[in-house]
């Protein structure tokens, strides 16, 4: 867009912060002006890519270990009820209510992006692929700080990344219509606290970031796609 080529030149930020605007208006997730859409997937896919590489060859695990005791150096049982208690958003029971609600939600104004909330599915499954071939066993038990509030299936895999909690919360925010603050604060939150609960290590809910915005910007790229045709 040609105006938000201007801002980027008279201020980086201000063009970044228009463009975010812009697909919120279109009902896209946020957009990445400099890069453009197709390039952020290529980016995305590579950095996951590269990340799951790492954590199969087991160059992350004493940086895994060291930033899990630091997050939780500063553990309490308050804050072991409000992180299990945020947990619970990212369920995949939980969230697949959420990405159906949405599904519905946009069929009944009759957008021809209903369908997209529902790749939540390609989320899912993308994760429980890395789950099943990187060799990345979760924190020991001892460490655990979750607190079962609401009981939920629990399907046991042999590895740890990516973190599916961080994976669909960051792939249900990046299609939502939310503001910015929110999105982020959201999966911050998701991040931190699957650390703390020491339910993943550092790089798992990395990836799952990275997969959650992979997936999210992908869709980003059929929608714009398709409308162009």
């Amino acid at each position: 867009d040609p105006f938000e080529l201007r801002m980027l030149q008279l201020n980086p930020m201000t063009g970044i912060i228009v463009g975010y605007q812009r697909a919120l208006l279109d009902g896209l997730p946020p957009d990445w002006p400099m890069l453009g859409y197709s390039a952020g997937v290529a980016l995305l896919a590579i950095a996951l890519v590269v990340l799951a590489a790492l954590v199969a060859a087991g160059a992350l695990r004493q940086t895994d270990r060291a930033l899990l005791d630091l997050v939780q150096s500063v553990r309490t049982t308050w804050l072991d009820v409000f992180a299990s208690a945020v947990s619970i958003v990212g369920q995949a029971e939980v969230t697949a209510g959420l990405a159906l609600g949405l599904a519905v939600a946009r069929w009944r104004r009759r957008l021809d992006t209903w369908t997209v909330p529902l790749l939540l599915a390609v989320v899912t499954a993308v994760e429980v692929a890395l789950k099943l071939t990187v060799p990345q066993p979760p924190p020991p038990d001892e460490l655990s700080r979750s607190i079962e509030l609401v009981p939920f299936v629990h399907a046991p895999f042999p590895g740890a990344f990516p973190s599916g909690h961080v994976a669909r919360t960051a792939f249900l925010v990046g299609i939502a219509r939310v503001p910015a603050w929110i999105a982020l604060t959201v999966v911050a939150l998701m991040m931190v606290t699957r650390v703390y609960l020491a339910d993943h290590w550092p790089a798992d809910v990395l990836g799952g970031l990275l997969l959650g915005l992979l997936v999210a910007q992908g869709a980003a790229v059929a929608e714009r796609r398709l409308r162009r045709h």
